[in-house]
């Protein structure tokens, strides 16, 4: 018998066989956010927001060629490989970097804290208290028991939504905004930090919200009308192409604050992205994940639409080692913080 009477499938199979190949032509591109931007084609970055549920119909195929055809399961199986990556990214069950046990130099804590809405989250930063703490979503008249209290040692510096606390002196800090940054409500701001022996640069980002409420993604699931389901699926779309759009502006703005640092870099973000997005590639570029460089677990810090994605993060330039990494799980924002201990590289 032949290799090619052995691969042969009946119809019901073969049409099962292309759909998965064109399932896993789909997946791939989400790779090809490294290669365009959202003004470009904004409609790669699609993929990688709902990467989780296309690998979710991945291990579906996989598992009815396990059941059919254990010669296709092999050949399905080398041909996704590829897409486990963007998976381990949110969800790095395995850690494959050696972690050397040093000392850490450095904590830093980020945190989307959702307006303080939630009873808990000032308590839960007072406990995890890090060297440098860099808030989201905080205003300044929202923190005046944390500010002359529990931080009152602490430097801090206020920039509408963004918050920076370090125990350390802080001797330069701007906020960083588009040139043009009409209508833009995310924002960022930098921070200049000396440590004694060395000097650092801090990054608060909050790059835009989508604003897609929980209610825009029911009316989408439970319309029984397919034309009100079409007008509320294109304001989604409408709102992410614009958002995406948006991102792209306010990373242009802030790269160059991480260029031409003299100093090594930390930034901390409420990106408002997964992982193999665009902007995830943006930053990628010139700054390490520093979760994935020594965490393990599931990294996703959104829980927001109980659909649970990865959307923040801190990063380091080549300066630091990542020493040890971990998201808080306590649901007092609709964000996890993140925090990391790093080792400044002698």
């Amino acid at each position: 018998m032949s290799i090619i009477s052995k691969f042969k499938l009946n119809y019901f199979n073969r049409l099962v066989l292309t759909i998965n190949i064109v399932f896993l032509l789909v997946a791939y591109c989400v790779y090809l956010n490294k290669v365009f931007t959202p003004t470009e084609i904004p409609y790669f970055n699609f993929i990688s927001i709902g990467f989780p549920i296309l690998f979710a119909f991945g291990a579906m195929f996989l598992l009815y060629w396990l059941l059919f055809s254990w010669r296709h399961f092999l050949l399905i199986l080398i041909l996704s490989a590829g897409l486990f990556y963007p998976i381990y990214l949110s969800y790095p069950i395995v850690q494959f970097n050696k972690v050397e046990d040093k000392k850490a130099d450095l904590s830093v804590l980020t945190y989307n804290v959702h307006g303080f809405k939630e009873e808990g989250t000032k308590e839960l930063l007072i406990k995890n208290k890090a060297d440098i703490m860099l808030l989201q979503e905080a205003y300044e008249g929202q923190q005046k028991s944390l500010k002359n209290k529990e931080f009152k040692n602490y430097y801090s510096e206020f920039y509408g939504l963004l918050t920076i606390y370090s125990k350390y002196p802080i001797i330069q800090t701007k906020k960083i905004t588009p040139d043009d940054n009409d209508e833009l409500n995310g924002l960022a701001a930098y921070a200049d930090i000396d440590l004694g022996n060395d000097t650092i640069r801090v990054i608060n980002v909050y790059l835009e919200p989508m604003y897609i409420d929980k209610a825009m993604v029911k009316e989408i699931i439970q319309s029984d009308d397919s034309r009100n389901a079409e007008i509320s699926s294109r304001k989604v779309e409408l709102k992410l192409v614009q958002g995406m759009q948006k991102h792209q502006k306010q990373l242009e703005a802030i790269i160059p604050y991480i260029t031409s640092s003299r100093y090594p870099v930390i930034l901390g973000t409420d990106l408002n992205s997964t992982p193999v997005s665009y902007e995830y590639e943006k930053l990628k570029k010139y700054l390490h994940d520093s979760y994935i460089e020594v965490g393990k677990g599931n990294a996703t810090t959104f829980h927001g639409f109980k659909f649970p994605i990865r959307i923040d993060y801190l990063f380091h330039s080549k300066e630091f080692n990542s020493v040890e990494a971990h998201v808080i799980r306590k649901k007092f924002s609709d964000h996890y913080p993140v925090a990391v201990k790093y080792k400044i590289s002698e």
